[in-house]
């Protein structure tokens, strides 16, 4: 009797594993913006540390900035489809523009206040006013380097042409929010199909001709055209989440589930063989050759043009880890949940900020992903994660920053 008693004690412990968390919000969806999050914070401190050893590329091919997008976008859908029950679209879609013009005003906050403190004797902006490739040792300058006259810086800031490179996604957040009303009239009028074949063209022609449609800075890392289908995808999920969530439960929904997280173990695996000649060699696998890796990722994996296994590694991995947060979420919430989810819940909030702790950082210490000092430099990763973490959890500036 004791026995059985014991067993039945822990079946019930396993099951009290599970997200039962009551109310509408999901903590698992803001446990991923919060990891992808701290992905794209560390990757922006360019400085070599254990963090880079979880984040860089390792999970899988993927980034923090394609869960940022792909998060969004499921969000938009999920609550607008709740909202349209209640509101016209044309109130939605203004508050939508609305969201739009206010993070472009962010943006050219942030803009002008690098130019101002670039104009500092002792304060060194170089890290967030030149791109630098770090394997090649080369810097680009995203500011002009010769006089311009007024017309001229008129014009670049406001078409957003200059910036630091760690906060141009918010100009592809701009384009997309733009778009959002459209993409929302078509899933309310049903032609989901319609909005996914346009929205799959434009992507299949820019990776044959690589066109940007704007001027703005963030194309050259964040093609508008490419990032829009994830943006899209995400939306459609977000939209038709219930629905999805009834399928899932069938018999094709877990056999699709299954393919979706053999997928992602397949490209975590692959991830494993990378040739990132920052990272030890000691920490990765060389099962696959270097050429072969080189070639899937150039052609297939592309991470600014978001090749076509990237796109679906991005969804496969966030299948499983959002699998793995509901089935094991009191563990893990227990562990990170008091970190992951604040940050989660301000993650626009936060990257805005994160790029003045970027300059605060290369103030203290050289960036240099070749120089391996991994004590000094995970304090430094650690440091900036929890001023973070604390501005957001007592939302410094939340009245004035947007989240």
């Amino acid at each position: 009797m004791a026995a059985q008693d014991t067993v039945i004690s822990g079946v019930s412990e396993r099951v009290s594993w599970r997200y039962a968390v009551p109310g509408r919000r999901d903590l698992r969806v803001d446990m991923l913006r919060g990891i992808a999050l701290v992905m794209m914070v560390v990757a922006h401190t360019e400085v070599m540390s254990v963090f880079n050893i979880f984040t860089w590329e390792r999970l899988g091919l993927t980034t923090g900035a394609e869960g940022f997008v792909i998060m969004s976008g499921f969000m938009l859908g999920m609550l607008n489809r709740i909202r349209l029950q209640k509101e016209y679209l044309l109130t939605i879609s203004y508050n939508l523009v609305r969201r739009a013009w206010k993070i472009y005003q962010v943006n050219l906050v942030i803009i002008l206040s690098v130019l101002l403190l670039a104009q500092v004797p002792f304060i060194n902006t170089f890290e967030i006013t030149h791109f630098t490739d770090r394997y090649a040792g080369i810097s680009y300058s995203l500011i002009p380097v010769t006089p311009q006259i007024r017309e001229t810086w008129f014009n670049i800031i406001l078409y957003l042409q200059i910036g630091p490179h760690q906060t141009q996604i918010l100009g592809l957040y701009i384009f997309l929010l733009l778009a959002s009303p459209l993409m929302l009239w078509m899933l309310s009028r049903g032609r989901v199909a319609w909005l996914l074949l346009i929205s799959l063209a434009l992507y299949v022609f820019y990776q044959f001709n690589h066109v940007r449609l704007t001027v703005s800075q963030f194309e050259f890392a964040f093609p508008l055209l490419a990032w829009q289908l994830i943006y899209v995808l995400g939306m459609c999920c977000g939209w038709y989440k219930d629905e999805l969530t009834s399928l899932a439960r069938t018999g094709m929904g877990h056999f699709v589930i299954v393919v979706m997280v053999i997928f992602a173990l397949g490209m975590m695996f692959i991830a494993q063989n990378h040739t990132n000649p920052f990272m030890p060699p000691a920490l990765m696998m060389h099962v696959i050759p270097p050429a072969d890796f080189n070639w899937f990722y150039r052609t297939l994996a592309a991470k600014n043009a978001l090749g076509p296994m990237r796109v679906l590694d991005d969804f496969c991995l966030i299948i499983t880890v959002y699998l793995v947060l509901t089935y094991l979420w009191r563990p893990i919430e227990r562990a990170v949940g008091w970190f992951l989810i604040p940050l989660g819940q301000h993650s626009l909030y936060t990257f805005i900020i994160h790029v003045y702790f970027v300059l605060m950082a290369s103030q203290l210490v050289h960036f240099d992903l070749w120089q391996q000092a991994w004590i000094r430099n995970t304090v430094v990763h650690a440091a900036i994660l929890m001023a973070l973490w604390l501005m957001a959890k007592y939302e410094v500036g939340g009245k004035f920053i947007p989240n």
